[in-house]
């Protein structure tokens, strides 16, 4: 089973490879790699988000289902604690490296890394779930993310980044879902061109959405490839490794089974709980002047051990 999930694993890693190569070769550069994320987190995400969310789930099955961005929010919260005690126990350079290394340990890549490994073991109903989890996750990050980033100052700017496109497209989703199933709009579906007329958009939506994967991998590789690999086997990213990818997931999974969810739910949230650090954290520490030679380190370190960390927490969980 190890070297079945790993294979699979290693497969989504290559596209990483790939676009630290493509980026190693000069087919990228830093500018055309921001650009490309601009566009997969206002364009492709948003499409990814409204055709999953439309297609997968009703009014009933929503308000049925939110213990998937409650989950999220409870993995999240999870890492903050376990970072703000781990806190006492270590020494760091200076503030920004301290609430560097509670972000690392707070926010996770909740998204763009867990979406290829479930839509392998779920198709699209687990694509679904994940893009509605994804919901407390952006919630997680702009609150107790930002608070652990910033040295417990949590102000307006943070809150105001909670709407943005992918969390407005999740809302839109929502929104469509509930009149979807309203009286109304059952009623004018019936019309048969208007029917073909939703169908064709939402086929193209659709379409548009799936090039979310392989576009964000790709520009993750491009983004990691500008790491300082010599910075990775510090005391304390050896520190952010094992929480980061062993405690803080046994800690959540044991957390998430108290809840007695769905497998299906179960397996989504435990999913998201072993990712590695999150790639936005580089930016995020750039923006709140925090460390970021070390949120570039140990995205690096907590990715590369990720690679059998995965594959055997899957195995694990599959049991």
């Amino acid at each position: 089973m190890f070297f079945e999930i790993f294979t699979r694993v290693l497969a989504i890693f290559l596209i990483i490879f790939l676009g630290a190569i493509a980026r190693k070769n000069n087919f990228l550069t830093a500018e055309t790699t921001s650009k490309i994320s601009l566009c997969v987190t206002n364009f492709f995400y948003p499409a990814l988000i409204i055709s999953s969310i439309t297609s997968n789930f009703s009014a009933h099955s929503l308000l049925s289902h939110l213990v998937l961005p409650a989950g999220t929010i409870i993995i999240m919260t999870a890492g903050y604690i376990t970072g703000m005690l781990f806190l006492n126990f270590l020494t760091f350079e200076s503030d920004k490296q301290k609430n560097t290394f509670l972000f690392q340990s707070t926010i996770n890549n909740y998204f763009f890394l867990p979406l290829p490994i479930i839509a392998m073991f779920f198709g699209d109903k687990g694509v679904a779930y994940l893009v509605f989890s994804s919901l407390g996750s952006e919630i997680s990050v702009w609150t107790i993310g930002i608070l652990g980033l910033t040295g417990n100052q949590l102000g307006k700017k943070s809150l105001k980044n909670l709407i943005s496109v992918p969390i407005i497209s999740l809302i839109l989703s929502i929104a469509i879902v509930f009149l979807k199933d309203s009286f109304v709009l059952s009623s004018l579906s019936n019309n048969k061109l208007l029917k073909t007329i939703l169908t064709e958009i939402s086929g193209s939506i659709e379409m548009f959405g799936k090039a979310t994967v392989p576009l964000a991998l790709f520009t993750a590789g491009s983004r990691m490839s500008e790491f300082p690999i010599q910075k990775v086997r510090t005391q304390k990213i050896l520190w952010i490794v094992f929480l980061r990818l062993i405690f803080i997931p046994a800690l959540s999974c044991a957390i998430l089974t108290f809840l007695r969810i769905e497998k299906e739910i179960f397996f989504v949230l435990a999913t998201v709980a072993i990712m590695p650090s999150a790639i936005a954290s580089i930016i995020l520490s750039d923006t709140y002047n925090a460390d970021i030679e070390f949120a570039s380190s140990s995205v690096l370190a907590t990715h590369i051990v990720s690679l059998f960390t995965i594959p055997a927490w899957l195995t694990f969980l599959m049991r």
